[in-house]
């Protein structure tokens, strides 16, 4: 008998409803070595100084030779020892900027809560948000906003986009677990060493590489920013070499997962230590580091590997774990791993390697984290606050030096999509960075299957499929991916620029199309104005000012006020509405390059 999914879908919720509470919940997926570890107090109070540092003003001194690095003789290694500067950026910087008579583009409050919104929180502020959220000094700014849930979802979201979450490749219990690993990690409840350790085992990570020396350069990349040397590589392999990429079927989901499995290897026909191969299982390029496993009742004949014994990874204990996590515990002990985490974070807010360009920085920030623990949260901080975040990118630059004028970027596809159905109350569904492809949970048919969609992100249509309106215009733009093979990109071209008009169009409805839906036109006008308003030139400036402060999240200047005045009169002349004004003004704002790089 064949049952169609609209009948399904509603049988599927009634069950779900009436399900005992001692029976499977979907807040309970989360399984694995990332819920192990960073239960207790917080690393630090969570309260950075140098949030607010009183800025010097340049040396009087000549500019510099800007053909080559900026060189700081003693007098300005002097001037910056006095500065009192408490941001490590800001000191570090100090001897590359207003030591050698360099100063910093200033920059403006709507341009700065902008930047920071998007980077921490995923989404661009309307201007009565960013004028109540960016009170104060910009230290605690950003106390607040990294407080929030919506940076720990962002953070989330960069780590599936870095370690490829796919649940087609890894159990969906291991990504559940490495996502709480992320959130603790950017909570301060577990160091960016420990991080790295409880990492380099998951089986998010051992489950997407196959060959152990595929997994050791993968560690790495991730972790150091290089590949191994060869003998790095055929070292750091032999503690990979007991990984096995299985599947397991849970009871709940009724669905064979992906998963990882310890295999028993340098062992003899007895089960016992093999003296002879044993150092097959060691690794002596950083210390004698062994990682021998031995069976017992938890082990379980897999037919794919003729019968040999293995042992799922949901079954070790938190001391197995320990033992599995010796090559992130490895590569923690070099500096360049910390150099890597502070320019990682660089990366993410300024979008151009600093540390390359000013190494100071670098060593500034590595004290820094050590400093506070290893507390992530210390860095984002630093870089959030520091001058070579808050500064313009606006203008003319007087200086060819990166860090003297600020970040410019491009949005991702989600931030893009996000803001536009906020500021025009358009609703939308989203996708789950956890769940790549929701509909294989669809397909298992279980009560289980259907409740941890519910309680995702992704969203169900009126005939029962997964809703992939979203997921559809963001992979086009690169967002939203898969994760099979590729991942996360940005590009701008005539595909993208076409699919960005054709969704910005639905949105704002310029034709006034009675059959596209559109925004509501009540958000696109100031509060008591109706669509059916004669249009003059006041009319104009006021839709304009309420467009500018609600799209674009600041006051238009008087340029673009004077631009929505002429063309208010000029649709004064064909007897216009409000409405008729507003749409096509939506369009112009929501196409502009404002919204698509901050």
């Amino acid at each position: 008998m064949t049952v169609f999914r609209p009948l399904l879908l509603p049988v599927l919720a009634l069950l779900a409803a009436c399900q005992p509470t001692y029976t499977f919940e979907p807040e309970q997926l989360a399984s694995g070595p990332g819920g192990m570890v960073g239960n207790g107090a917080p690393l630090t109070s969570g309260e950075f100084e140098g949030g607010d540092d009183v800025l010097p003003e340049p040396r009087d001194v000549p500019p510099p030779n800007e053909s080559r690095p900026p060189d700081c003789d003693a007098g300005c290694v002097a001037f910056c020892e006095g500065a009192a500067l408490r941001n490590p950026i800001n000191r570090g910087l100090c001897r590359s900027l207003w030591g050698v008579g360099l100063r910093a583009r200033p920059i403006q409050a709507a341009e700065a809560c902008r930047r920071l919104f998007v980077d921490m929180l995923g989404r661009m502020p309307d201007a009565d948000e960013a004028e109540a959220a960016c009170q104060g000094g910009w230290g605690d700014t950003v106390k607040r906003l990294m407080a929030s849930d919506e940076f720990i979802h962002v953070q989330q979201r960069r780590a599936a986009d870095r370690f490829l979450y796919s649940n087609e490749v890894t159990s969906l219990q291991a990504i559940y677990d490495m996502d709480r690993l992320v959130a603790k990690l950017h909570r301060g409840l577990v160091p960016y060493d420990l991080f790295a350790a409880v990492v380099s085992a998951h089986p998010v990570f051992t489950r997407r590489y196959a060959d152990p020396g595929d997994k050791a350069e993968a560690l790495f990349l991730q972790f150091l920013g290089r590949p191994p040397f060869e003998h790095e590589r055929a070292d750091m392999a032999r503690l990979y070499k007991l990984w096995h990429s299985g599947y397991y079927d849970h009871p709940q989901l009724g669905m064979r997962l992906p998963d990882a499995f310890v295999r028993f290897r340098c062992l003899d026909k007895e089960g016992n230590v093999d003296e002879v191969s044993r150092g097959e299982c060691a690794s002596v390029l950083w210390g004698y580091n062994e990682l021998v496993f031995t069976p017992d009742l938890r082990s379980a004949r897999d037919p794919s590997l003729n019968n040999a014994l293995t042992l799922w990874s949901g079954l070790l204990t938190p001391e197995e774990w320990a033992r599995l996590q010796i090559p992130g515990r490895i590569l923690a002990r070099d500096l360049a791993f910390w150099e890597r985490a502070v320019d990682d974070v660089l990366d993410q807010y300024l979008g151009y390697e600093l540390s390359a360009r000013v190494p100071e920085v670098r060593g500034e920030l590595v004290r820094w984290l050590l400093a506070n623990n290893g507390d992530l949260r210390s860095v984002h901080f630093a870089v959030a606050t520091s001058v070579a975040y808050l500064q313009s990118a606006e203008g003319a630059a007087t200086s060819t030096y990166r860090w003297s004028y600020g970040p410019l970027k491009q949005v991702d596809a989600e931030v893009w999509m996000d803001s536009l159905a906020r500021s025009t109350g358009y609703e939308l569904p989203a996708c789950d960075h956890r769940i790549s492809r929701p509909k294989a949970l669809l397909d298992a048919g279980s009560v289980a299957g259907y409740r941890v969609l519910q309680e995702s992100r992704w969203k169900m249509d009126d005939e029962g499929e997964v809703d992939q309106r979203y997921s559809q215009l963001a992979r086009t733009l690169g967002g939203c991916p898969e994760n099979v093979v590729g991942g996360r990109f940005r590009v701008v071209s005539i595909l993208t620029t076409a699919t960005q008009l054709a969704y910005v169009q639905e949105l704002c409805n310029p034709t006034l199309d009675p059959k596209v839906p559109g925004a509501a036109v009540e958000r696109l006008l100031p509060e008591g104005m109706t669509p059916r308003t004669a249009v003059n030139a006041d009319v104009g400036a006021q839709i304009a000012t309420h467009q500018y402060r609600t799209l674009l999240g600041r006051s238009p200047d008087a340029t673009e006020l004077t631009e929505a005045r002429e063309a208010a009169t000029e649709c004064s002349r064909e007897l216009c509405s409000a409405e008729e004004f507003a749409r096509p003004y939506c369009f112009a704002l929501l196409s502009s390059a404002e919204r698509l790089f901050y």
